[in-house]
């Protein structure tokens, strides 16, 4: 030791090295990286190799209390020394210890390398389901849905039957999570039913109720979001009380963000509310994404509620947040629900903008819902600045989406929109407009969305006006402004 620290003093005073830290440990780094890099290059490969592993077993060796700290360290030291599969495993870790922190991108790129260390023949399944699911857990935020999604599949279809019971539970999870995000539906996709089932049988058996009420949950998203709101939202509410106790923070929050925005479109505001404040709660413990999350989810809520400037000012700064952190997932609603307010005040050219990103990033993020809403406000977009082609081409698509997986609000949406381009197009079609708005108003009494049957009423009372039914646009505006005045809306006069 005496002549290592007299070593050490000699490059210190000769200026190649420099002391970086004295507590809790005396460290040195290269005074330039041109030095460390030539001082590295002097040495033969299979010297490099055995430094490496003795610098990753003395780090074991040294500091057993700090493993999870070291492991990136540990990791890059046994790569370098060519022990991958002794890397994989301090990667995962890292990979692991960066999500605790929230370091999202820096814990994709370690279970990126950890799941290159893992040969083909490693039998340590734990580690290959480990690997995946925490890429998983984070990806999908800014690569979107499928890669996610076709991680967990081929980690599982090696280690289902011999990995640890509750990983794999926690992977069905978030396959059934993501293959939820990008549209698809338990009547129509099998792999989604699958996926559900299986997370609720590993957790039945595990004697787990959080792990069976997690399916439950998802189950209740799929049958909120295809139409039935009321009957989903009951079901999501119920299974959140057992959920919200125990589940990962990150996971507690979605859902409650998703329970938020199907209230709100209900246009149970204090029941939103009390959702939002769960969320809120259970993201100040999560990361920075979920926290996202409920920024966005209060924008939703603004915007059915009728604070549409400030609903607007909120879901665009979440857009920007997002495009920083590289979140696709979450640019996707923040901007739709930007234009969607842009579209609200009248101002369709602001609309632009964000309706275009948000569909851009739907297709790149798999996010069908959101997709079909872009498409179909885009199309009123385009139509009322001028291009009608392209605004039926757009509602021709949305439309097509919607009823092919039984998205009845995104097709009720789309109708509601091509009314009001249709009735303000030069020169305006009022007769179609009105089997559009008739068509929107009858899906949204279905679905028992107040506030947009009250908005699409209003719409229509200016229709049938134009038309000269007088008696009948009374009619449904008195039931237009009765429905605003019980909820409270903000838009109405």
């Amino acid at each position: 030791m005496t002549s290592a620290r007299a070593e050490l003093n000699t490059l210190e005073a000769s200026g190649l090295v420099q002391v970086a830290a004295m507590e809790p440990d005396l460290e040195y780094l290269f005074r330039h990286a041109l030095v460390q890099d030539a001082a590295y290059s002097s040495l033969l490969k299979q010297d490099r190799r055995t430094l490496h592993r003795l610098a990753a077993e003395n780090l074991i060796a040294l500091y057993p209390e700090r493993t999870r700290e070291l492991a990136s360290l540990i990791g890059m030291h046994y790569e370098r020394a060519g022990d991958l599969a002794a890397a994989a495993e301090y990667l995962i870790i890292a990979g692991e210890h960066a999500l605790e922190r929230f370091a999202r991108k820096e814990a994709v790129a370690f279970f990126d390398r950890a799941e290159a260390a893992l040969g083909p023949d490693d039998p340590r399944i734990d580690l290959r389901l480990r690997a995946a699911l925490g890429a998983a857990k984070v990806s999908w935020t800014y690569r979107g849905q499928d890669e996610g999604i076709g991680r967990l599949e081929r980690a599982l279809a090696i280690g289902e039957a011999t990995g640890d019971q509750k990983i794999v539970g926690e992977m069905y999870f978030w396959i059934a999570f993501l293959r939820r995000m990008r549209g698809e539906t338990m009547a129509t996709s099998p792999e989604l039913r699958h996926a559900v089932d299986r997370a609720g049988e590993i957790g039945a058996a595990r004697g787990d109720p959080v792990a069976q009420a997690i399916p439950k949950a998802f189950m209740a998203v799929g049958t909120m979001f295809s139409g039935e709101f009321r009957e989903g939202a009951r079901e999501l509410e119920e299974a959140l009380e057992i959920i919200a106790t125990d589940a990962d923070h990150v996971t507690g929050a979605i859902l409650s963000g998703l329970l938020t925005i199907g209230q709100a479109r209900l246009g149970e505001f204090a029941r939103a509310e009390a959702s939002l404040a769960r969320a809120r709660a259970l993201a100040a413990e999560g990361d920075p994404i979920a926290l996202l999350d409920v920024d966005i989810a209060t924008s939703a809520v603004l915007v059915e509620r009728g604070d549409i400037r400030e609903g607007e000012a909120l879901a665009t700064s979440c857009a920007a947040r997002s495009e920083e952190l590289g979140a696709i997932a979450c640019a996707v609603p923040a901007n739709v629900i930007s234009g969607a307010a842009h579209l609200a005040r009248e101002d369709v050219e602001g609309a632009r903008a964000p309706l275009e990103r948000g569909e851009e990033l739907s297709h790149i993020a798999s996010m069908g819902a959101f997709q079909t809403l872009a498409e179909g406000m885009l199309g009123a977009v385009r139509a009322r600045l001028g291009d009608l082609a392209a605004g039926t081409a757009g509602w021709n698509v949305a439309l097509e989406r919607a009823i092919s997986t039984q998205d009845r609000y995104g097709e009720a949406t789309t109708l509601w929109q091509r009314a009001g381009a249709l009735a303000h197009g030069t020169p305006p079609d009022h007769e179609r407009a009105l089997e559009d708005i008739d068509r929107a108003v009858q899906l949204f009494e279905a679905m028992e969305t107040r506030p947009a049957i009250a908005r699409t009423l209003r719409d229509r009372a200016q229709i049938l006006r134009a038309l000269g039914r007088t008696t009948e646009a009374e009619t449904a505006d008195a039931r237009s402004r009765s429905i605003a005045s019980e909820l409270g809306l903000k838009d109405f006069s």
